[in-house]
């Protein structure tokens, strides 16, 4: 419903954002593109190739070639791993794995740690400047909440998500992107927060053949590890308000 001065409320971009800088014209052509590429995506049936069953039956035929072609390979699932993950597709997971089937686990986690880069960061900007209104009513409330959250916390807050298994890749680059985090911000805090994940994925698909579904890497080691990270920036947060409060205390008390 129109505002009194003319405006909606789907037109008011979040605090901290700057306006679009895309000519409508071409903001029009951008999204026709990523639609065509989305809906090429799922209609082609190519999604069904990034499931557990399809990298375990395929991981034979494809591991050879890989192992004969290591460069272009590599630089071919570069490539496919950061156009995906551009364009928000929930592949993140079925990526790290296949990079850990194909490569090994040194090679398989810098690729992803490259892609991830990239892509995090190309859907972020995507978000901010192309799909602010698609995003906003996508997420609706939890949009909100991520946005007071970065108000409150700033990086803080991004790290803990991208720490928490439960909370998907590309949803945090969506929503982070109408926020007011700066783009350097949200780039190394992502990394920092991805990487545990990326070790893990990676792992698991390094033991593809032992394994008959992704949690069975999972020990309870390892979920303790997430837990104890996934909590690790809210027991930071408490320790330096506890810092900041006490000097405030001191810097405030009359001297004796």
């Amino acid at each position: 419903m129109a505002e009194a001065n003319g405006t909606t409320n789907s037109e008011s971009p979040p605090l901290g954002i700057p306006p679009p800088v895309i000519p409508a014209r071409w903001r029009v052509i951008l999204l026709v593109i990523l639609a065509v590429l989305i809906a090429g995506f799922y209609l082609s049936g190519l999604h069904k190739q990034f499931s557990w069953e399809a990298l375990k039956a395929s991981r034979d035929r494809w591991h050879g070639y890989v192992q004969a072609n290591l460069l272009w390979s590599a630089l071919l699932f570069l490539f496919v791993a950061i156009a995906l993950m551009s364009l928000s597709l929930p592949v993140g997971s079925i990526l790290s794995m296949a990079a850990g089937a194909l490569f090994d686990f040194s090679l398989g986690v810098g690729l992803i740690i490259v892609a991830s880069a990239f892509g995090s960061t190309f859907a972020f900007l995507a978000s901010r400047y192309l799909l602010r209104d698609f995003v906003r009513r996508w997420f609706g409330r939890w949009l909100a909440v991520v946005d007071r959250g970065i108000e409150k916390d700033g990086a803080q807050y991004l790290l803990m998500l991208r720490l928490s298994p439960v909370v998907p890749f590309f949803a945090v680059n969506a929503t982070m992107g109408l926020t007011s985090i700066r783009t350097r911000t949200f780039i190394w805090v992502s990394q920092v927060g991805m990487l545990p994940s990326c070790f893990l994925y990676v792992l698991a698909g390094t033991h593809l053949a032992q394994l008959e579904k992704p949690s069975d890497v999972l020990s309870p080691e390892l979920i303790t590890i997430f837990v104890v990270l996934a909590f690790t920036p809210l027991v930071c947060r408490w320790i330096f308000r506890r810092h900041a409060a006490r000097k405030l205390e001191r810097d405030q008390s009359p001297n004796v």
